[in-house]
């Protein structure tokens, strides 16, 4: 067994998991943005310097590999598509209400400044401690903390007035 399959095998589930939770909870996609994160990890393994730990190096690949894929699927507007084919079945339709929030967050998210988008992301989707948040930024722990959460708070705000939604 290679290094990098002993990488995959260890670390797999944990990505899945932050994928998932990115995803909105779309098992489909989730598998697929996992295939593409690890083919990326393959392919950048000898560019990975050991800088952070390698589940935090993954993590980051999984991170922009979803924020490719939602700037493609913008573009696309499928979400909006599918908004109006939910109109026949109430469970498909909270499960699109449930995408809808997280694309209205990740909307939101967009707006912010690319070091406050990071800490939420880290902090929510992958469950990372403040600590490595800080240590993958190159800032303080409380400096992470702080803009957690104010940018949390300004989100649920947007997301009231934007959006309707209250979380």
């Amino acid at each position: 067994m290679d290094a990098f399959e002993e990488i995959y095998i260890a670390y797999k589930d944990d990505i899945y998991r932050f994928i998932y939770k990115l995803t909105g909870y779309d098992s489909a996609l989730s598998e697929e943005l996992l295939s593409e994160t690890f083919f990326r990890a393959f392919v950048s393994f000898g560019n990975f310097k050991g800088l952070c730990e390698i589940k935090t190096w993954l993590c980051q690949i999984a991170k922009n590999t979803y924020t490719g894929y939602v700037r493609a699927e913008i573009r696309k507007r499928r979400l909006f598509s599918r908004l109006e084919k939910a109109k026949e079945t109430e469970d498909f339709s909270k499960d699109i209400e449930n995408k809808e929030l997280l694309f209205c967050i990740q909307s939101i998210l967009n707006g912010c400044d690319r070091r406050a988008r990071d800490i939420v992301q880290y902090r929510m989707f992958a469950g990372l401690k403040f600590k490595e948040i800080a240590r993958i930024l190159d800032i303080k722990e409380t400096t992470a903390k702080v803009i957690f959460y104010r940018t949390r708070a300004a989100v649920q705000i947007q997301l009231k007035e934007k959006f309707g939604y209250e979380i």
